[in-house]
C-alpha cells in the first residue's frame, strides 16, 4: 500500500499491477490459447474476393486479404468479431459524404459474408458536414443530436439485415491530438451522456453497449516519462468524471486500447483504468490494440527492428492469457495496406501482422 501511494495509483489497481509483474516474471514459455478473437480494420469490405467492387472505390485502396483471413471461405480459427469505427454523422449526408456511407454499407455486408459479428464504434467527424440545411459539428452538440444520428445508423443496419451486435458509444473520447478540447473529442460529461444514450438505443435495437473505449496512453505510470497524464487530465481524472455522469444502468462492458501498456511492457495503465470503474466484475474488452513495427520515424520500441514486435506480441499474449480477465481482444491491424505505405513506414505508424505481400511479420506467429 505504501508503494502504491508513492506511485499515486489506486491501491486495488496497484496491487493488481504488482501481482501481474510477478505473474509475467514467472509465466511459462508456453501460454494458454490466445483470446485474440476480433479484428479492428476498416478494410474488411475487401476481405472477401466474392464481394463486388463498389463504384468509386479503386481496388488499390482495398487490398486483398491476408491468407489468414479465411480458409476455404471460412473465417480463420478464433476470429469471430469485426470492428468498424464510423463518424457519428455518417447517416446525415450519404450523398455528400458517400465515401463513409458506402464503405460502412459494404463493410456490414462483408462482415456477414465472412460470418463475423459486427462491432461498431462511433467517433468524431473528420470535417463539419452539411446536412438538412445545417452544418453538423465534428462532435455532436447535444445528446439529442447524437441519438438521432446513431439511432438512424442502427435502424439502417437492422433494416438492411446486417444488425449491429455491439455499439461502442465513442472511440477514444479521452484522446488528444485531435484539435482543441471540444472540437476533436467530447468532454468527459458529453462522452458519458453519449454512453447513456447508446445504452438506451441498444435497448431498442438489441445491441450491447460498450463504455469507456479509452486510450491508455493518457494514463500515468511509474518509470516511463514518455507516457504520463501530466496536465492533460485525460487519463484517470477524465475517467472518474466520465463515471460520475453515467446513469445507474451503465453498461457492464468496458473497453480500453492498451497500446502504451504493450509498447512499454507495463500493466499500470490497465490496472488504473480497471480500478476506477464504477462496479467490480465488469467485462473488460481490448477493442483496439497493436504492436508497432514502426512509429513516428523510427522502428518500434528501442528501434531494434522486428524483434521488438515479437517481444510486444508475447507481452500482449501474456496480458490476455495470464494477467487480466479480458473478454475480447481486437487486433489492429491484420495487414499492411500496400507497398507505398510500407515504404513510408519509418515516417508513419504500422502495427500490421502481415506485410503487403501477405507475408507474416513476427507478431503473426504468436497471436
Amino acid at each position: 500500500s505504501d508503494l502504491c501511494s508513492v506511485l499515486g495509483i489506486d491501491v486495488r489497481g496497484c496491487i493488481a499491477a504488482l501481482c501481474l509483474s510477478l505473474t509475467l516474471a514467472c509465466a511459462s514459455a508456453q501460454a494458454s490459447a490466445t483470446r485474440v478473437d476480433g479484428i479492428s480494420d476498416q478494410l474488411l469490405s475487401r476481405w472477401s474476393s466474392a464481394q463486388p467492387v463498389t463504384p468509386g472505390f479503386p481496388d488499390e485502396l482495398f487490398p486483398r486479404p491476408p491468407s489468414v483471413a479465411t480458409v476455404d471461405g471460412v473465417p480463420a480459427a478464433g476470429i469471430r468479431y469485426a470492428r468498424f469505427v464510423v463518424p457519428w454523422d455518417v447517416m446525415g449526408a450519404p450523398d455528400g459524404e458517400a465515401l463513409h456511407f458506402e464503405l460502412f454499407k459494404s463493410w456490414l455486408e462483408a462482415a456477414r459474408a465472412l460470418g463475423l459479428t459486427p462491432d461498431v464504434a462511433i467517433e468524431q467527424a473528420e470535417t463539419p458536414v452539411l446536412s438538412g440545411g445545417e452544418t453538423l459539428p465534428r462532435v455532436p452538440s447535444s445528446v439529442a443530436r447524437y441519438r438521432a444520428y446513431v439511432g438512424a445508423l442502427l435502424a439502417y443496419a437492422a433494416t438492411a439485415g446486417e444488425r449491429i451486435s455491439y455499439l461502442e458509444a465513442w472511440n477514444e473520447p479521452n484522446g488528444t491530438g485531435r484539435g482543441p478540447a471540444g472540437v476533436g473529442h467530447p468532454s468527459a460529461r458529453a462522452a458519458a451522456e453519449f454512453t447513456n444514450s447508446a445504452t438506451s438505443l441498444c435497448a431498442q435495437y438489441a445491441c450491447q453497449p460498450i463504455a469507456g473505449d479509452f486510450a491508455d496512453s493518457q494514463y500515468r505510470f511509474a518509470g516511463h516519462p514518455e507516457v504520463k497524464e501530466g496536465s492533460t487530465g485525460m487519463g484517470l481524472r477524465y475517467e472518474e468524471e466520465y463515471v460520475s455522469y453515467l446513469s445507474p444502468g451503465s453498461p457492464l462492458s468496458w473497453a480500453i486500447h492498451p497500446y502504451a501498456a504493450v509498447k512499454y511492457e507495463t500493466p499500470e495503465t490497465i490496472a488504473s483504468f480497471i480500478g476506477a470503474l464504477p462496479r467490480r466484475g465488469a467485462s473488460i474488452w481490448f477493442t483496439e490494440v497493436g504492436i508497432y513495427e514502426c512509429q513516428r520515424g523510427r522502428l518500434s520500441g528501442a528501434g531494434t527492428g522486428p524483434g521488438e514486435q515479437q517481444g510486444g506480441a508475447r507481452y500482449l499474449h501474456e496480458l490476455i492469457d495470464d494477467a487480466f480477465d479480458v473478454a475480447h481482444v481486437f487486433y489492429y491491424e491484420p495487414r499492411s495496406p500496400g507497398r507505398e505505405q510500407e515504404a513510408k513506414c519509418p515516417a508513419g505508424e504500422d502495427t500490421s501482422m502481415y506485410d503487403y505481400r501477405d507475408e507474416p511479420r513476427p507478431a503473426a506467429s504468436i497471436l
